[in-house]
């Protein structure tokens, strides 16, 4: 719509609303409903904050989208995870992720999404760790908790 057709709309529903309260015709304003985003399309966005989340080491930005009953090939459980990406933040300068559009999998309140990427990343400290330069596949688990998409796992394809 354009900004002239909002302006409109929410003139005749502000006028609307005015004459229900003043008065009693009993005039229902109709709801203005916007279209529900699929569970893929939730997942996505979830991936792409926890994207972001890593690019600009805001940890609680990426641990919003895990689960507190996660776990990892690797034996991390919720705290080990949030540890873990403490170390990495504190360690790297910068994080540069870049990813193609993950294959999503929904199977009732359970997913799986396959994410190809590339991650770039400088260490804050040259002459103790190397810069990473990582490439490959990913599985990502997860849950849906009550209305939102919760990671419960995350590592390399297959597991």
């Amino acid at each position: 719509m354009s900004r002239g057709t909002w302006a409109s709309v929410l003139t005749v529903c502000g006028t609307l609303a005015l004459a229900a309260c003043q008065s009693d015709l009993g005039v229902e304003l109709p709801a203005l409903s916007l279209p529900r985003a699929t569970d893929e399309e939730q997942i996505a966005l979830v991936l792409n904050d926890v994207q972001t989340g890593m690019q600009t080491k805001r940890i609680f930005k990426v641990l919003a989208h895990v689960s507190r009953s996660y776990r990892d090939g690797e034996g991390r459980d919720y705290d080990g995870i949030r540890n873990y990406l403490s170390e990495i933040f504190r360690a790297y300068r910068t994080i540069k992720i870049t990813r193609t559009n993950p294959r999503i999998v929904v199977e009732g309140d359970r997913a799986r999404a396959i994410e190809t990427f590339g991650t770039i990343a400088e260490p804050m400290e040259t002459s103790t760790l190397p810069p990473i330069n990582l490439q490959g596949q990913v599985s990502v688990y997860l849950e849906r908790a009550k209305d939102t998409w919760l990671i419960v796992e995350w590592g390399p394809l297959g597991a």
